[in-house]
């Protein structure tokens, strides 16, 4: 249970990433409107969609309880992306400076970042499908030889060499497939 948990707030966290290039651009929309950074957030969380919309508005809730602007950010649940706005923001604002530029870049640099990402993706796509095949080769060869000679398989699994046999296989394809999940990542 706690695993599809922690697996649907990967999901969700992906999801407020993959949004985070909108939210800057908006801000930016926003700021060199005149607004100022807590009145931009406000406005800017009910032209988001779902789920930015859902964690902008908890951080529109902590900035009406009084939170700076600059910590509530901090809170957004977005991955690094919104880790790097958040912080972009609070440097600006210690520093000086124009806001809307500094958001209009930090959208652009993330939606160039996004295209990167997935032509990477692109790019290790073979490896990942023939690591998929190569894992999946030493079971369907024990499902053959369980179709074509049941008596070989009893022996092979009978046998303390062939169970031997059978685990040393099992380890190096997991370990194969270690090495080319590592390889084939793509960092997020």
């Amino acid at each position: 249970m706690r695993l599809l948990r922690r697996r649907s707030q990967a999901r969700r966290e992906r999801a407020v990433a993959g949004q985070m290039h909108l939210v800057a651009a908006e801000l930016a929309a926003h700021v060199r409107a005149g607004r100022t950074l807590a009145q931009a957030i406000g406005d800017v969380t009910e032209d988001m969609p779902e789920p930015a919309r859902s964690e902008l508005t908890v951080t529109a809730a902590a900035i009406g309880l009084g939170m700076p602007p600059t910590e509530a950010l901090a809170g957004l649940r977005g991955g690094p992306d919104a880790s790097v706005l958040a912080s972009a923001v609070a440097v600006q604002l210690r520093v000086g400076g124009d806001l809307a530029t500094l958001l209009d870049g930090l959208a652009e640099a993330l939606v160039e970042r996004d295209a990167q990402r997935r032509a990477a993706e692109v790019a290790t796509a073979q490896a990942r499908a023939t690591a998929r095949m190569v894992a999946a080769m030493p079971l369907a060869s024990v499902l053959g030889l369980a179709l074509i000679d049941s008596s070989a398989l009893a022996a092979l699994v009978g046998s303390p060499l062939g169970l031997g046999s059978l685990a040393a296989s099992g380890a190096a394809t997991a370990a194969g497939l270690a090495v080319i999940g590592k390889l084939a990542a793509v960092a997020p």
